[in-house]
């Protein structure tokens, strides 16, 4: 292991020495070949996940055929299965390599405007809906999905069972996988896996199979009785097998964490968001996404915030704990039988057997409507809307200027708080 570590850097270092060259290459088949290189953070599954299908969709939708574009990964890979399936679509090299030619180029990029064409910067955000407009990109082969299905046969789960994946984000992944920073400052997104039982079996009476997901987990779940609901995270959890779940699944069941981009944007699964915050960031342009927010409760005044209080809040789009507690805000989490309601609500739609009323359809209509108002960056206080990417704000996200996703029916039944 030492021996490799000290062989990649003289590598590095060499590479280094002839970057000169390499550079001066790439200038001489600019007219012909039209090189760019791109630095790809591939440390967090999430984002990374999402960089890669919004480059792979917009190639596809804008036929950039005529680049040849190279992808230098970082030194911390968060799955080698994902990683893979990626390298049969997009050219990897190594970042002891490729990264000495791509920072001379970047540095140089920034004295000389001519170098930026051969910088290549993917985005996490979707603002052309590319993903939504084009086929999956990365298709597993049979090979993979015999393997996937040799495990699901491993443990009495039949090949035709639908399956539901369950993530719920805790502070342990975080905590163990980068432990020499603070994640405090994302506390607010965190929520109780035991708010979840109800929702689980409520699924598998209705035959699915929940599969609770997670590299790391603060605490094992065990559900006496029920054969359906198997704790994946603490008893298989491989990365090859987060990739075929994220494939395999009917759904997912979420509170907004980095894995779920897998089965939302690399297969483009159904994805239930349950106590998603900030509010002002819910994803408006797809019929698969279902939503729900953490009640804010001001407790200083003691009441429950409406849209428009939040919208006018400091904690809007907050992406800090902080800004919460400095407002005096608490977040309350979906109660058991709000997630219960909402997994059955999924179910039924995509299933073909939701009813849904006049008075659903008026509360939904009143619903988004107020929020594309309230969350429109031109109707913020501008001590807020100056702190926000405007990509971020709901009134850029509308697929041909609708609204698409939905929010959960009962849950806004028993919050109506929320648009009165």
């Amino acid at each position: 292991m030492i021996i490799k570590k000290y062989l990649k850097k003289a590598i590095k270092v060499t590479f280094y020495l002839f970057s000169p060259i390499i550079i001066l290459s790439i200038l001489i088949t600019q007219p012909f070949i039209k090189i760019r290189l791109s630095y790809q953070s591939s440390e967090r599954l999430g984002d990374f996940a999402t960089h890669m299908e919004v480059y792979l969709s917009e190639k596809k939708i804008y036929n950039s055929k005529n680049y040849f574009d190279i992808f230098i990964l970082t030194n911390i890979i968060s799955n080698e299965t994902f990683t893979n399936l990626l390298k049969k679509k997009v050219r990897i090299i190594p970042d002891y390599i490729a990264y000495p030619v791509f920072h001379i180029i970047q540095k140089l990029g920034g004295r000389f405007k001519f170098f930026q064409n051969f910088i290549l910067n993917t985005k996490f955000d979707d603002n052309n809906f590319s993903i939504m407009r084009t086929p999956c990109n990365l298709i597993p082969d049979e090979n993979f999905i015999k393997k996937g299905n040799d495990f699901l046969k491993s443990i009495n789960v039949p090949n035709d069972a639908q399956i539901i994946c369950l993530i719920v984000r805790e502070n342990a992944y975080l905590k163990k996988k980068f432990p020499n920073k603070n994640w405090d400052y994302h506390e607010y997104r965190n929520c109780n896996i035991e708010n979840y039982r109800m929702a689980i079996n409520a699924a598998t009476e209705r035959g699915y199979y929940v599969f609770r997901m997670g590299q790391y987990v603060e605490k094992k779940v065990k559900i006496d009785g029920n054969d359906k609901f198997i704790d994946y995270s603490s008893n298989f959890r491989s990365d090859f097998l987060d990739i075929y779940l994220a494939y395999r699944c009917k759904f997912c069941i979420t509170t907004s964490t980095g894995w779920d981009c897998v089965p939302a944007f690399t297969f483009r699964k159904p994805i239930l968001y349950t106590n998603y915050t900030p509010v002002g960031n819910l994803l408006t342009y797809s019929p698969n996404f279902l939503f729900s927010i953490k009640t804010h409760y001001d407790y200083k005044n003691q009441k429950k915030l409406s849209l428009k209080e939040i919208s006018q809040s400091p904690f809007a789009f907050a992406n800090n704990t902080k800004l919460f507690k400095e407002s005096n805000i608490e977040l309350i989490e979906n109660s058991p039988e709000d997630l219960k309601d909402l997994t059955i609500e999924m179910i039924e739609k995509l299933d073909g057997n939701m009813k849904i009323s006049e008075e659903d359809e008026r509360l939904q209509k009143i619903f988004w409507k107020q929020y594309v108002e309230y969350f429109n960056l031109k109707n913020i206080k501008p001590e807020i809307s100056n702190k926000v990417n405007p990509l971020w704000c709901s009134s850029k996200r509308l697929y041909n200027n609708k609204i698409i996703s939905r929010f959960g029916n009962q849950f806004l039944k028993k919050n109506l708080f929320l648009v009165e």
